[in-house]
């Protein structure tokens, strides 16, 4: 799982106009990293370090691209809830974490829904971390557990977007459904589609 956009709503700073988080599915994480070790050989001069990754937003358009074609061709899924923000109730503005809790349960929700998770096997679940206070993350492991416990038998697990190619291949999932609808460009988005199989609203 990976977020684009923020959640801020000061309207002294620039903000984003839109909220997006992204679940990608994979059965197994080989899939995942060939294409990430493709993408990485592909790029000129890039090292790979410890704490070094690949992160859409400051990489080369054509480096992005390609991890989306390569994705495009491989067995995954992705699923997004995207906020527009400017319609959002005053109440939920007031406490970004809950809201940002609220979201990946609804999507987790939707995703076992329409049967896109199989709810007789367990799912590990693995988001970017993006909290440095344990408290909030502590928090978050727990709201989500609990809110598809009647559904699902999760395990949530927080990591370094450092740490896996798993986070690396949805932050680029992620980056192109944001700049679809923050940006109206669907450059990157026409290359991934065919593997997103539901886009969500928040209402």
């Amino acid at each position: 799982m990976d977020e684009s956009g923020d959640l801020g709503f000061n309207q002294e700073k620039i903000n984003s106009h839109c909220f997006i988080i992204t679940f990608l599915l994979v059965e197994t994480e080989k899939e995942v990293e060939n294409i990430m070790k493709n993408v990485y050989k592909r790029m000129a001069g890039k090292k790979i370090k410890r704490k070094d990754y690949f992160h859409s937003n400051k990489e080369l358009k054509t480096s992005v691209k390609r991890a989306l074609d390569l994705a495009s061709r491989r067995d995954i899924k992705a699923f997004s809830i995207v906020l527009f923000k400017e319609n959002l109730p005053w109440k939920d503005k007031k406490n970004p974490h809950l809201l940002y809790n609220k979201l990946v349960g609804i999507l987790l929700q939707q995703c076992e829904k329409r049967g896109y998770i199989n709810s007789k096997e367990p799912v590990y679940f693995i988001a970017s971390r993006k909290e440095t206070k344990k408290e909030l993350n502590t928090q978050f492991i727990t709201f989500i557990e609990q809110s598809v416990s009647d559904l699902i038998d999760i395990q949530v697990k927080i990591m370094p977007a450092w740490t896996s190619r798993w986070l690396e291949l949805v932050d680029a999932i992620s980056f192109a459904l944001y700049q679809k609808y923050e940006k109206q460009d669907l450059e990157l988005y026409a290359v991934i589609k065919n593997k997103i199989l539901l886009e969500k609203n928040f209402e």
